[in-house]
């Protein structure tokens, strides 16, 4: 078979696939409401935050699953003995705090900080941490559950740089 017939079977096949899976491609990344809807993803008519089910809520579909407005992690400057109120529902304009909005008529609740130090913290973007409401990559997980490709691609090169360098640093 020619490089070009085995192309234009791949294409073919990737066209049978179901929209969503199929515009996942490298560089994929929904950024509006309308595109993460597109994607087949519950869309918060609050916010325009995408639901993104994490691997805990596929394993235990019955937990509420909140809205992820950040694949990431929100850094912020905060003050000793502040209380901050982090939004766990993920419906809040104010991320990553809550403001008594998105919160109301769900199963979440806002959930209180109190920094010891004035210091630069990072609050979950995706609202998936166990260890709420600080960051601790839980969103990373939820990135690369999201985002297949580039995630195998980033593991791979990740293992491939780490390959050469300690084949250069051990080899005599």
């Amino acid at each position: 078979m020619s490089l070009t017939r085995a192309a234009a079977a791949g294409r073919a096949a990737s066209s049978r696939l179901p929209a969503a899976a199929a515009g996942r491609g490298f560089s994929f990344m929904p950024s509006t409401p309308e595109q993460w809807q597109a994607a087949g993803y519950e869309v918060s008519p609050k916010n325009g935050a995408p639901k993104i089910l994490s691997p805990w809520n596929k394993w235990f579909p019955y937990e509420p699953v909140p809205f992820s407005p950040k694949l990431g992690p929100y850094t912020v400057k905060v003050q000793k003995d502040t209380v901050y109120h982090w939004c766990s529902c993920g419906e809040s304009v104010t991320q990553p705090f809550c403001d008594n909005v998105g919160c109301k008529d769900t199963k979440f609740k806002p959930i209180a900080y109190i920094p010891r130090n004035t210091e630069t913290v990072q609050f979950c973007g995706s609202k998936h941490s166990p260890s709420r409401p600080l960051f601790n990559g839980t969103c990373y997980l939820v990135w690369a559950d999201v985002n297949p490709i580039p995630a195998a691609a980033v593991g791979f090169g990740a293992c491939f740089v780490t390959g050469l360098l300690t084949t250069w640093f051990f080899h005599p």
